[in-house]
């Protein structure tokens, strides 16, 4: 389509509440009418940012990180982080997923280490155990009801990520608040209390790291099995495999993605398993044969993270016919390109003999999350664990389900579930 043929839609706005609870509507109709898209930027600093609904340019855009760069710095943008966002700004911008090249190649390869197959495979007992705790003792309230997020999809990675950073239970409060305030800013960088909010939430997180960092120093870590044990003594190597801000960055970052991504594909993949009921009960008759699939097919149909962080265009280029200007942001609609129909067929259905991978909601190319194999675990486990405990578990006032206010990562505030 011609860059006038955009007055067939009204300019997307990110900041939709439509876009909470049922985007796919709303992207299926820019897919078919505009699918390269001119549309409102949630940070109004910017003129605007281009939307991609399409499988194939989500993925062109993602594996292209020489021309679509994560860090605005790289572009000259610098403008576009909020003022109140900017004192936290050296946190945010040595993620590994804002990370641009050659930096991100050195910092991956060494935390690539720590979520080998190996390693993620020997977490397995310990998941089962954890989530088969967590069912146990929700059940044994004895009230007739459990809350699918409250009683397992957010303690479950949240005591795994714990476990490897370091974080005692008595603080997960601490950071589910960090947690929301920063992925507030992310979704809304317009809003200045959120932003502000947002940049506290960070600081808060990297403060916490250091001082537990200096405390395992103090203690010792040689030997030590765990992420943050292994990230200390790279950051400490005399080499300078990983510097000390690095380390508390990348920890930063842990702590929000490590549960983020399973506890939104739990508890989503149940509405949409009672919701079409009759996979539910095919899992249920066939898990050995079925789960694996499932647990491709709940990741592709949920989305967890809707839309990635804006990508910065490094020269002039084309998309199909659209001309995207060096220093514009693009923005990668994970969720659209999950439910593309040229490469998904009947993609609202939830299909476990559909076939896997594929699927872009860890992203793609040299971003790709290097959490993904411990998600697909902790999903496989809590989606296991349920069909044993609560195989005839039924949604309870599905029509009243809440839902967090956030685009980026959009997701019920609470699943409530009759056993």
């Amino acid at each position: 389509m011609t860059a006038t043929d955009e007055s067939v839609v009204t300019r997307f706005n990110p900041l939709d509440p439509q876009l909470i609870s049922d985007p796919y509507p709303i992207y299926a109709r820019y897919r078919e009418l505009d699918p390269i898209h001119w549309g409102i930027a949630s940070n109004p600093a910017l003129p605007g940012s281009w939307f991609l609904f399409r499988y194939a340019e989500n993925a062109a855009v993602l594996i292209d990180t020489a021309t679509f760069a994560s860090n605005p710095e790289t572009v000259g943008m610098q403008s576009a982080v909020p003022a109140a966002f900017a004192p936290v700004t050296a946190i945010f911008h040595r993620w590994l997923g804002a990370i641009d090249p050659p930096d991100h190649a050195k910092l991956r390869s060494i935390m690539s280490k720590a979520f080998t197959p190996r390693r993620v495979a020997a977490l397995r007992p310990r998941i089962e155990l954890i989530a088969a705790t967590l069912l146990d003792e929700a059940l044994a309230r004895g009230d007739g009801r459990l809350d699918i997020i409250g009683d397992l999809s957010f303690p479950l990675p949240m005591t795994v990520v714990g476990d490897a950073l370091g974080v005692p239970q008595g603080d997960w409060a601490h950071f589910r608040q960090w947690s929301e305030d920063l992925s507030k800013a992310v979704d809304s960088p317009g809003d200045e209390v959120a932003a502000a909010a947002g940049a506290a939430g960070i600081q808060g997180m990297f403060d916490y790291f250091k001082e537990l960092a200096a405390d395992r120093r103090r203690q010792g870590v040689d030997g030590a099995d765990d992420l943050l044990g292994a990230m200390i003594a790279a950051a400490d190597d005399d080499g300078q495999r990983m510097n000390e801000w690095d380390m508390l960055a990348i920890c930063t970052e842990l702590a929000v993605a490590g549960h983020e991504t399973t506890t939104n594909a739990v508890a989503k993949g149940i509405i949409g398993l009672m919701d079409q009921r009759d996979r539910w009960d095919e899992l249920r008759a066939d898990p050995d044969n079925l789960l694996d699939g499932a647990v491709e097919e709940i990741l592709r149909w949920t989305a967890p993270v809707q839309r990635q962080r804006w990508r910065w265009a490094t020269r002039d280029v084309e998309l199909d016919g659209r001309r995207i200007e060096r220093g514009q942001s693009v923005v990668s609609i994970l969720a659209a390109a999950n439910r593309d129909p040229a490469e998904f067929p009947d993609p609202d259905r939830i299909d476990f003999t559909r076939p896997r991978g594929g699927h872009l909601t860890f992203g793609y190319g040299p971003h790709f999350c290097l959490g993904a194999a411990l998600a697909r675990l902790e999903l496989r486990v809590s989606l296991n664990v349920l069909l044993d405990r609560l195989p005839d578990m039924e949604l309870e006032a599905p029509e009243a389900i809440p839902w967090r206010p956030n685009h980026v990562l959009p997701g019920p505030a609470a699943v409530w579930v009759k056993p």
